[in-house]
C-alpha cells in the first residue's frame, strides 16, 4: 500500500470511529419492528431515548393522530388524560397531559407546546413537542415535569410507507432516581408505538386530509 493510500485509509477509520463515539446510541429493546435506543445525556442524569420504526401509513395520518390530543391515552402508555389548552393554529397548539405513576410516587403532568412543520422539497415532516412547565400553575398532589423535549422526524419512503424517528429528552422531576428511570425507560416506548401503529389505521385517521401536509 502506498503511503498516500494508507493515510487516506487512516483518516477514514478515524472519522468513522469519531462518528461512532459521538453517536453513542445503544439498542435497548427491539420488538414488532420497533427499536428503542438509549444514550447518556451529559446535561442530565436521565438518558436520552430514540425510537425508530417503519410504518405503512401516510404523513397526514400521523399528523392527524398527533393532533388528536384528547385520544392520546388510547396509545400513549400510562397516560391518564390529555386536552388542548390553547389552539394557536391548525399546526400549533399547547396541551396538558397527566401520566399515571406507580404507587407510592405521585402522578406527573406536562404542559407541552406542539408544532408540526414540513419541508416543501423533501416532504419530511417534523413534530416538535417542547415542555413549557410554567404555562399554567402546578396542581396539588401532581408533580410538574420540569423539562421535556421531543422531536418526531417522519420521512416518506413511498406513497404508502413512512419511517419514524422519535427522540426524547426528559426530567420527570420530583427527585426521581436516574438509575431507576433509565432501567425501565425502554418499555413504555415499545408499547406506545405498537398501539400507535394499530390506531393510525382507524378510519378517522386514514380518511383525514391535513391541509398543510403534502403526502
Amino acid at each position: 500500500m502506498k503511503p498516500r493510500d494508507f493515510a487516506i485509509l487512516l483518516l477514514i477509520l478515524v472519522a468513522s470511529l469519531s462518528v461512532s463515539a459521538q453517536d453513542g446510541w445503544t439498542l435497548k429493546k427491539e420488538k414488532d419492528g420497533i427499536k428503542v435506543y438509549s444514550r447518556e445525556d451529559n446535561k442530565s442524569k436521565f438518558n436520552e431515548l430514540k425510537v425508530e420504526m417503519t410504518l405503512r401509513a401516510r404523513l397526514s395520518e400521523i399528523a392527524s393522530l398527533i393532533l388528536d390530543i384528547e385520544n392520546y391515552s388510547k396509545w400513549s402508555r400510562n397516560l391518564k388524560i390529555s386536552y388542548v389548552l390553547k389552539q394557536v393554529s391548525d399546526k400549533e397548539l399547547y396541551f396538558y397531559s397527566e401520566v399515571n405513576s406507580p404507587w407510592p410516587a405521585n402522578n406527573r403532568d406536562l404542559v407541552v407546546h406542539l408544532k408540526i412543520s414540513q419541508d416543501t422539497v423533501t416532504k419530511v415532516m417534523t413534530i416538535k413537542a417542547i415542555g413549557v412547565p410554567d404555562f399554567i400553575p402546578p396542581k396539588n398532589g401532581i408533580v410538574r415535569v420540569p423539562f421535556s423535549n421531543e422531536t418526531w422526524t417522519v420521512v416518506p419512503i413511498d406513497k404508502s410507507n413512512i419511517r419514524i424517528t422519535y427522540h426524547m429528552e426528559i426530567d420527570p422531576g420530583g427527585g426521581a432516581p436516574g438509575w431507576l428511570v433509565n432501567l425501565f425507560a425502554a418499555k413504555a416506548p415499545i408499547e406506545s408505538f405498537k398501539y400507535l401503529a394499530m390506531l393510525v389505521h382507524q378510519p378517522k385517521y386514514e380518511q383525514s386530509d391535513i391541509a398543510f401536509i403534502t403526502n
